[in-house]
């Protein structure tokens, strides 16, 4: 039978726990509220071009953008994308629930990205991604305080940049008007996809399939010359579930699989709750 001088332990120790939890929360938050500001300043000054043209080639590329776009031709500054899903760590790792935004600045490479992962109930990790002004860094944390696996060397920026690219089906308006991503032809089915952020350049592979849409987006890195595993930073991104989202045709559903920094092999899928595109070429604002 528990004393009052024990109740009054597990009290304070419960107290102490729930103020450990609130104080990384608040934490958390400041850590990504401050990089979403950045990228919001940023995409405030940054140039949008007065129109959205669709290109001539390579043709894949042009028929989708076409059938993407629709009638809309008004330039988008950001994107707020909200989703649910699950994610996994290790091919035989467990699944675990998530839920989460992101915010895309649409006129020059960038995004600020928060998940929710339920581990078991009552424990959970917050995952943060972000590339901003060519800095990227990503993090998973414990109860939002403790870190877990938390990276921001220049060996994951071309992974940070090509999550970018990966999720660019969700704003197909960029892929024609932005200046920073490029196509080359491969053949019907087929293209290579460039991205520059000044210096900084990455190259993918795009897949449509028989209707002309995207299909997949797989990163153009090499693999281990020993074990022909594909190095840290390798992603992949597959595409389904293609909706009309006031006007634009978007794919709901996201399979992606990446090699973390460490090694570590994880699998995503998300489903998109909603999109919404700000076409002020002023704020992408929070809680849209």
């Amino acid at each position: 039978m528990l004393t009052g001088q024990m109740v009054a332990v597990i009290i304070i120790w419960a107290a102490i726990l729930l103020l450990f939890i609130v104080v990384g929360r608040e934490l958390f938050a400041i850590m990504v509220d401050e990089r979403l500001r950045y990228l919001r300043l940023i995409t405030f000054y940054a140039h949008l071009s007065e129109r959205v043209d669709i290109p001539r080639d390579p043709g894949p590329v042009a028929r989708y953008i076409s059938w993407a776009l629709g009638e809309n031709r008004q330039p988008v500054a950001c994107a707020h994308i909200r989703h649910a899903g699950r994610i996994r760590y290790g091919n035989t790792g467990r699944w675990m629930t998530m839920g989460g935004e992101g915010y895309f600045s649409l006129a020059v490479p960038g995004f600020v990205w928060h998940s929710t992962i339920s581990y078991v109930p009552g424990i959970w990790l917050d995952a943060f991604d972000y590339y901003v002004d060519r800095e990227a860094g990503m993090n998973i944390n414990l109860f939002s305080l403790v870190p877990l696996n938390n990276a921001h060397t220049d060996e994951i920026k071309d992974g940070s940049l090509f999550r970018y690219l990966a999720w660019s089906p969700l704003f197909p308006m960029i892929y024609d008007s932005s200046g920073f991503i490029t196509w080359e032809n491969i053949d019907d089915l087929t293209a290579k996809v460039i991205i520059r952020d000044k210096e900084h350049l990455i190259e993918a592979i795009a897949r449509f399939d028989d209707r002309g849409w995207i299909d997949s987006i797989d990163s153009c890195r090499k693999t281990h010359p020993e074990t022909g595993r594909p190095l840290p930073g390798h992603f992949a991104s597959r595409f389904s579930g293609y909706t009309n989202v006031n006007g634009y045709h978007v794919p709901l559903q996201i399979s992606s699989d990446l090699i973390l920094p460490d090694g570590e092999y994880a699998c995503a899928e998300f489903t998109i709750t909603s999109i919404v595109f700000d076409e002020t070429n002023a704020i992408c604002r929070r809680n849209t």
